[in-house]
């Protein structure tokens, strides 16, 4: 094969390159941003030889020289970290990209915008290594008028019998000497809950997308939700004060405490707020309402006075809370790995789930897989079975057995379910 040299400039503001042919991935048209970093995406892409990426650890412009050839002397005195990926050409070329035309729901450009970042290649399977460079140690690298060395260099040679590993996530590989490369997942530790005041009045309104605690919703219309702030105080303090959300504003209803990181819209539209659902409480009285931030008690009506009156349209209502009352768990009825192959099953093999997940199926399946905890799964079918929002609280503070009888005799029940209850986040007003 000729030995061939190319030399280009990328440009990222994800601290991310990536390598693939856009006609491997056309399954990803429909996944989330930033899919290719996901620990149960990537080795799976990886390993089918579909997709090459790495961490740069930082934004700016990085230069790449692809070749099928060795890397200079000059290239090796300053080599830092590298990694070998497994990849396979199947359409005689590949494309060099920041992660902006990869296919998915936020790809930004087209691969036909940029033919110079077309790579020809010929079709087969590869061993690539990728080696980033400490340019700028070069002595007079930084002077100006030296052929600087580049950032890193992608070398493609033909793949021997021998397996290669792929890496959990694109690996780190900065262009530091000293550096060393790793593909260690990051481990995020959530903060502790705050304590709950439970002697506070909580602005509070009802939703049909509320969910379980640690994730996200959003309400549009649904509510007057700016009038718990004063009408003309700080807009942003909207972002510290913790509403309590509901399927249904009852006493002894489940609601979540939750936070709003988010709004925006479209003029004449009422204004979209997305929230994260923090702990999971019981409303235990209605008690007044908010009114341009300020809270009030509700004057009563009827016979000796003894009804409150409606929320007025431009109010909140004010709830107090309590505790969940101590719950028993049932005999054990389910076993979660046959659940979790049922699940599988329906995944990728065109089921309901799949039907109503669409494009997303197969990206679900691989995080499924990708786990044998059984909370996890329970999690998943919690976020993902059509079920009413009130149900779908009520099941996520089940103990373990009762949550999972809970969900599978809701699984084999969904075909007789209607669009009334559609899936978490693809209804109306769903993230």
């Amino acid at each position: 094969m000729t030995e061939f040299s190319k030399i280009l400039m990328v440009s990222t503001d994800v601290a991310h390159i990536v390598l693939f042919h856009p006609d491997d991935l056309a399954h990803a048209s429909e996944w989330p941003i930033a899919w290719y970093s996901e620990p149960f995406v990537f080795p799976a892409e990886s390993a089918a030889g579909q997709l090459i990426a790495w961490c740069t650890k930082s934004d700016g412009g990085f230069a790449v020289r692809v070749t099928n050839g060795a890397m200079t002397e000059r290239e090796q005195r300053y080599a830092g970290p590298s990694w070998v990926f497994p990849y396979t050409v199947r359409h005689g070329r590949v494309f060099l990209d920041n992660t902006d035309a990869l296919p998915g729901a936020e790809q930004m450009t087209r691969t036909s915008d940029y033919e110079d970042y077309w790579v020809d290649l010929a079709n087969g399977t590869y061993a690539v290594t990728v080696t980033a460079i400490e340019w700028s140690a070069e002595p007079g690298a930084r002077e100006g008028g030296l052929d600087t060395l580049p950032n890193y260099v992608v070398q493609f040679q033909p793949r021997s019998s021998h397996p290669i590993k792929p890496a959990r996530r694109p690996p780190d590989l900065e262009c530091l000497t000293g550096a060393g490369a790793t593909d260690e997942i990051y481990i995020h530790t959530p903060k502790p809950p705050k304590p709950i005041d439970f002697d506070r009045h909580y602005p509070t309104f009802a939703s049909l997308n509320v969910t379980r605690t640690g994730q996200d919703f959003s309400t549009q219309g649904e509510a007057p939700i700016e009038a718990a702030m004063p009408r003309d105080g700080d807009k942003f303090a909207i972002f510290d004060k913790p509403f309590v959300v509901a399927a249904e504003l009852v006493p002894g209803a489940l609601a979540v405490i939750a936070q709003c990181h988010g709004s925006g819209g479209h003029p004449g539209e009422a204004t979209r707020y997305s929230f994260r659902a923090r702990q999971i409480v019981e409303i235990s009285d209605i008690t007044g309402a908010f009114v341009d931030g300020q809270y009030a008690k509700l004057d009563t009506t009827g016979f000796f006075r003894r009804q409150p009156r409606p929320i007025p349209p431009n109010a909140l209502a004010a709830v107090r809370i309590r505790p969940l009352p101590p719950a028993t768990d049932t005999a054990p009825s389910v076993v979660a790995d046959a659940l979790r192959s049922k699940v599988l099953d329906d995944l990728r093999g065109g089921g309901l789930l799949a039907s109503k997940l669409g494009g997303l199926a197969i990206y679900e399946a691989l995080r499924l897989e990708a786990s044998q905890d059984a909370g996890i799964l329970a999690n998943w079918l919690i976020d993902n079975l059509p079920m009413p929002a009130g149900e779908r609280l009520r099941i996520s503070v089940l103990p373990p057995n009762a949550q999972f009888a809970a969900l599978s005799a809701l699984y084999a029940g969904t075909g007789t379910l209607d669009e009334r209850h559609p899936l978490p986040g693809r209804g109306p007003g769903g993230l």
